[in-house]
């Protein structure tokens, strides 16, 4: 049996699943204050409910996500080999180092390090840090100067971790592993508190199962290797929604995915059954990362979404003030708004009249009042879509098929998902004029689909068949080549091995692995070919282990 937790805005749902078949299910209100109160309230309630054993406990949890937008993160020692070019220093998210010593696009060592006084620089420019990030321009090619200055910093007494921006991502992109490594470093201790939490209750309740956090890209990531890498747990609510609706339904075609809850609608776009991936990586706040994520964009409008009218003009969202006053709140919602409409049927009907009575111009019947709001909550959904497919219609084009096919975006379905979909989602697909599909198990899809999200990792190996050297970024790993003759199947090879080797660390076991992407350049001297640079990702696919019959 395997539970999955998500952790939502509103409200905690959990779920417990076995074979395809969902046993139970139970939500919680969102304990704020204490997000781990929710999440035990609501497992307590499952294993009361269900008597198999426990195999995996799963969590998407806004314990990150929370860090960065509330600023509740800790200070971070940040040290910088950006080499000569752009000054990367006002774009950083914090205070920066920049350290003497350069490693070039080649991997080869240009300027050598300088650490003098590493303990005194600490001591003077980051008193009392106990977290650090260091990142280097090409320790993607060669990790040598990230690992001197790693292994230099750990040696000072109260540094208790080092994240390295070579261990966040194979790509070249400095800016986004830089920072990457340094919300890392920021949200490492408040993670590792949490899952102690986690961990101690877990052992209380006799769960001696495995737990995994997921991941933006809509993998899982044991505990421990999750301790490591918390900010990959960023926008784990959005891809659990992804994941559900793999899980429910298959979507085909052009596809738009809604997930509306009750404090935001997380909206992701489909192609042939698959949702749409990030480019680069996702962004924290205004600062661009190197985390895999699905391509997913939310708004501030939910079924408990505040409604007012400001200067005669009505306004919902994006501010929450609590449940509807169909469900004993204090200020109207959009949920008042959907019951008076006659969109959904719960709770105390008479409070939701009086919700649209307060908001109502003079004149305005009830009614008349909540075809307003759910109209206004449409428009802002539906613009939001539409943004959404115009900014990826006018992604750069790289490749000679999207030059061939292009990227039009004509969706002919929307799938809606979340505790408001049923009541929202098919307006919303009127106004796009598709179709519309609420699975029956809608309300609690995100927590399915973190149950039966596989556990994935990924690797990047590049090897320079001149220089005669492979590098493996995420391990900070550099070797001579057993052979210089080697092809890109044989580099293909030893990414498998590699990504086999790192999931074995990791506890996972890879059943479905995918290339990401590969690269292959010959080199030229004199007219002749001299040898060949190859790159190679390999990842763990991410997906579900089953779909819920």
């Amino acid at each position: 049996m395997f539970l999955g937790i998500d952790v939502g805005g509103t409200f905690t749902d959990a779920v417990a699943v076995s074979k395809g078949r969902l046993l139970g299910s139970h939500k919680v209100p969102t304990t704020h204050g204490d997000l781990l109160q929710g999440i035990l309230a609501a497992i307590d309630s499952l294993l009361q409910a269900a008597d198999e054993a426990v195999e995996r406990v799963s969590l998407s949890t806004t314990v990150v996500t929370n860090s960065l937008v509330e600023g509740k993160i800790d200070p971070v020692g940040f040290f910088v080999m950006p080499g000569p070019g752009l000054d990367i220093l006002p774009l950083l998210p914090a205070k920066a180092i920049v350290l003497p010593g350069y490693i070039d696009h080649r991997g080869r060592e240009s300027g050598r390090l300088v650490m003098k006084d590493l303990t005194t620089t600490v001591g003077r420019e980051f008193p009392d840090r106990q977290v650090f990030a260091v990142s280097g321009k090409f320790a993607v090619r060669n990790p040598q100067h990230e690992n001197s200055l790693a292994r230099g910093l750990a040696a000072i007494a109260g540094v208790r971790h080092v994240t390295r921006g070579g261990s966040m991502a194979g790509s070249l992109n400095f800016l986004r592993r830089t920072n990457t490594a340094y919300f890392n470093a920021a949200v490492w201790r408040r993670f590792g508190q949490f899952a102690s939490a986690v961990e101690g209750a877990l052992a209380a309740r006799h769960i001696a199962a495995p737990v995994h956090i997921l991941k933006a890209d809509g993998g899982t990531l044991p505990l421990a290797a999750a301790r490591e890498r918390p900010v990959e747990a960023i926008f784990t609510g959005p891809a659990a929604s992804v994941l559900g609706i793999m899980a429910l339904c298959r979507p085909e075609g052009d596809t738009v995915s809604l997930d509306i809850g009750g404090t935001t609608t997380d909206i992701a776009l489909w192609r042939d059954g698959n949702p749409l991936i990030t480019g680069q990586g996702a962004m924290a706040g205004a600062y661009p990362t190197a985390v895999r994520s699905f391509w997913l964009h939310s708004v501030g409008v939910g079924g408990d979404s505040y409604v007012r009218r400001e200067n005669g003009i009505l306004c919902i969202g994006p501010e929450r003030k609590g449940a509807a006053m169909v469900l004993g709140g204090e200020y109207p919602a959009l949920a008042d708004a959907l019951v008076v409409s006659g969109r959904a049927a719960f709770g105390e009907t008479g409070r939701a009249y009086e919700a649209m009575r307060q908001v109502a111009l003079p004149g305005m019947t009830a009614e008349e009042t909540a075809a307003e709001v759910v109209q206004a909550a449409v428009t802002i959904i539906g613009d939001a879509v539409r943004h959404m497919i115009r900014v990826y219609e006018e992604q750069p084009v790289y490749t000679v098929s999207d030059l061939m096919h292009g990227r039009g975006f004509v969706p002919a379905s929307l799938v809606g998902v979340g505790g408001t979909s049923a009541a929202l989602a098919p307006v919303v697909a009127d106004r796009l004029g598709t179709s519309c599909i609420v699975p029956q198990e809608a309300a609690v899809a995100n927590a399915l689909g973190a149950a039966l999200a596989r556990p994935t990792t990924d690797i990047t190996v590049r090897v320079d068949t001149e220089e005669g050297y492979l590098s493996v970024a995420e391990l900070g790993l550099r070797d001579s080549l057993p052979r210089r003759n080697m092809s890109m199947a044989d580099v293909r090879s030893l990414a498998a091995q590699y990504l086999a080797g790192r999931s074995r660390e990791s506890g996972i076991t890879v059943n479905h692995s995918e290339t990401v992407y590969e690269e292959e350049f010959t080199l030229v001297r004199g007219f002749s070919a001299t040898g060949k640079i190859m790159t190679c990702c390999q990842q763990a696919k991410p997906g579900v282990m089953a779909y819920v019959r």
